[in-house]
């Protein structure tokens, strides 16, 4: 988190201002995220099991995401966005699972821990820009790192599934923009491979509605409310893997534009 706050701290220099720059947004989002599903099967004589096995149903966890995008004119914009999720849960286990051919028995009290860290790339090309109502289309594509790991507690059984990973998306958005300068958005990113990649089936969405207010009389600052669904997986027969994951999140953030901010703060010249 302090990696981030320094590059912001050092991007917000007189020299942002004279930049090509249209907008520089950064946003910081906070919230409860629950897990509806997450099923695995890791190994060739994996179990199968679900959420509820682990108690990962149990509790809401902490999330957070920060953000970069840079408007590029009226049309083209970059993002970049770094979403870390890291949970770790106790259960005492009511079957036998087998993760990656370490035999966990009924009974025994694990740790388990589930990491998915995405870092995400797009590309938005304002397709509509309305004085209320703006339309982007574009794509992703995003650095997946994952970790499942078992570990009993007592410390005889240990074992983890770990990946990094490519993974690309169709991405729009939508805003709309009330006289009072409220405003409501959608964004989604989303694909499928529909079976088409050989032996490996999967899938990833992230959608989320918005609602933002400005935070002062030139609108540079926002807050917002946010709910978003995430969810996807794959079945990967060729690596014994299998995980599918659906996941919610109500969040509160803040964004800024620093060209805007930053032209304010210089003295006129």
């Amino acid at each position: 988190m302090r990696i981030h706050l320094l590059a912001l701290m050092l991007m917000s220099t007189p020299a942002l201002a004279q930049s090509p720059l249209s907008a520089l947004v950064a946003e910081y989002e906070t919230g409860p995220a629950a897990i509806f599903q997450n099923d695995g099967r890791y190994g060739p004589t994996g179990t199968s099991y679900e959420a509820g096995d682990i108690n990962q149903k149990d509790n809401l966890y902490r999330s957070q995401r920060i953000a970069l995008e840079a408007r590029l004119g009226q049309r083209h914009g970059i993002i970049l966005l770094y979403a870390p999720f890291d949970i770790t849960t106790r259960a005492t286990l009511a079957k036998d699972i087998d993760f990656r051919g370490t035999l966990f028995p009924t009974g025994t009290v694990v740790d388990s821990r589930y990491l998915f860290e995405g870092y995400r790339a797009s590309y938005l090309y304002r397709l509509v820009n309305g004085e209320r109502f703006t339309w982007d289309i574009g794509a992703s594509v995003q650095i997946r790192n994952a970790v499942v790991a078992f570990g009993s507690v007592d410390g005889t059984r240990y074992a983890k599934e770990s990946d990094i990973g490519v993974v690309g998306a169709l991405k729009t958005r939508l805003r709309y923009e009330l006289p009072s300068r409220v405003w409501a958005g959608l964004e989604a990113d989303a694909l499928s491979t529909l079976g088409l990649l050989g032996n490996t089936t999967g899938g990833i969405y992230d959608v989320a509605l918005t609602l933002g207010l400005p935070l002062n009389t030139k609108g540079d600052v926002h807050a917002y409310a946010r709910l978003r669904l995430l969810g996807g997986g794959a079945d990967v027969k060729q690596r014994d893997i299998y995980n599918w994951g659906n996941f919610g999140f109500a969040v509160l953030g803040v964004q800024a534009d620093l060209v805007s901010l930053v032209e304010r703060a210089l003295p006129p010249t």
